[in-house]
């Protein structure tokens, strides 16, 4: 009596932990997850913890790099422009100086100089989407982390880029100063000061324009980093959904498999728990 007893008690917990089983399988291949809580699979919600943390670096990465990217774009086509304006200034000062303007001549060129210096400073202070300056005043450019121990400047200061033009004699200047001068050059009343003045404003001029580019290509450098960046970090994040896959999701033709032999087992387990049921109702009878 008291083996059928415990016979009964030891398959209905058996029982019980199929059912469970056959629910918990169920609910892997609905949901398409195999691992909800850590104890499910520690080993694999450890491995799914830490990628997760890298997922979520590199999301803020990602979107660093778009920031980056915007950024770059704005002060490429800025950089063009300001090469645009300084090439025209030079063709102004190169028409001054072969000496056939004339005092009206001046004047308009003067007029028109003095637009291209306004331009030149609404690209110097120019801001980007978010309303922040293109390019800083009084300290370096910001370092955007675009990866683990990566950064890149998305531009660069406004000192480096229109606050220090290296000339010939190894003195630094501003565009604005080479504006100036140029302008000033032009209406200097001596003929001989303004043709000294005017050749010295061109070799400014040139020394503004080599500047420039070379900033423009060290953006293009940059640009560059970032597209690559971007790639790289658009492959992570499809590896790390495969590999994260790998331990969260349900194999659902494995898992099926085994829900179809842990159902085929219940039945059977079933109809042993009732034929025990009936041997113990007999004994009780007895």
């Amino acid at each position: 009596m008291l083996s059928t007893s415990y016979s009964l008690t030891a398959e209905i917990n058996r029982q019980s932990a199929l059912e469970a089983s056959i629910a918990q399988l169920q609910t892997n291949i609905s949901s398409g997850i195999q691992v909800h809580v850590a104890s499910d699979d520690p080993q694999a919600a450890a491995q799914i913890a830490t990628i997760g943390r890298q997922q979520a670096d590199e999301t803020v990465y990602a979107s660093n790099v778009k920031v980056a990217q915007a950024t770059t774009s704005l002060v490429d086509s800025n950089l063009t422009g300001v090469t645009t304006s300084l090439n025209r200034a030079k063709e102004l000062m190169l028409e001054a100086s072969n000496g056939t303007m004339n005092d009206t001549d001046r004047a308009a060129a003067i007029t028109e100089l003095q637009g291209i210096a306004s331009s030149l400073n609404t690209a110097a202070t120019a801001t980007d989407a978010s309303g922040n300056p293109l390019f800083v005043k009084g300290s370096a450019a910001t370092q955007i982390p675009i990866g683990n121990g990566t950064t890149v400047a998305a531009a660069d200061s406004y000192d480096e880029v229109f606050g220090s033009v290296t000339l010939a004699d190894g003195s630094t200047t501003s565009i604005a100063s080479v504006l100036s001068s140029s302008i000033a050059a032009l209406q200097t009343t001596d003929a001989t000061a303004r043709t000294t003045a005017v050749n010295s404003s061109l070799d400014a001029l040139d020394a503004s324009a080599t500047h420039i580019s070379d900033a423009q290509s060290d953006i293009g450098v940059r640009e560059t980093q970032l597209n690559n960046a971007s790639d790289a970090l658009a492959s992570s994040a499809l590896n790390l959904t495969d590999e994260r896959s790998g331990f969260e999701s349900t194999d659902v033709t494995a898992a099926a498999a085994t829900l179809s032999s842990k159902m085929t087992t219940l039945n059977a387990a079933q109809s042993v728990l009732a034929s025990l049921s009936k041997i113990s109702l007999f004994d009780k009878i007895s």
